[in-house]
């Protein structure tokens, strides 16, 4: 009995191992990367800074890509969009270093963050690097959202 209780128990907890998905991005695969007048994607220098920006520009393929590398299921990915790290409007690009599969409730806990960011940089009053630590702190912070479940919620 204890051996069957110990499997049940072994079970359970590798499926909700398996079964949760990402509250965050892995900073092993996704560090966040910055656009530059070299990448393809680029198509002006923005905000008194002179912060070189990136178009829009981030394939199905690539898409389908993070969303396996994060194990998010099919059924599950309409709660989900693809999220630039660094966001365009700050000077990230279109890398997969700069992209994962983030959940709708984890980018509910920070519904301005980027705007905010965005006008401060636009006036002057926040240069490029200092933004960026701030989109890198609340991106890889201990979330309050724990995990999602695998029933997409």
């Amino acid at each position: 009995m204890k051996t069957f209780v110990f499997g049940l128990f072994l079970s359970v907890l590798f499926s909700l191992q398996v079964l949760s998905y990402p509250v965050m991005p892995n900073p092993h695969w996704a560090e966040g990367s910055l656009c530059n007048r070299q990448n393809p994607d680029y198509s002006v220098d923005r905000y008194k800074e002179k912060i070189p920006y990136c178009e829009r520009n981030v394939s199905s393929s690539t898409k389908k890509s993070l969303y396996e590398l994060y194990n998010i299921p099919e059924k599950c990915r309409n709660k989900y969009t693809i999220d630039h790290i660094i966001p365009l409007s700050i000077g990230g690009d279109n890398s997969p270093e700069n992209l994962w599969p983030e959940h709708e409730k984890v980018k509910a806990t920070r519904p301005q963050l980027e705007m905010d960011l965005y006008l401060e940089l636009k006036a002057g009053r926040l240069k490029q690097k200092q933004a960026v630590q701030i989109i890198l702190r609340e991106k890889y912070k201990d979330s309050a959202i724990r995990s999602i479940d695998s029933n997409c919620n």
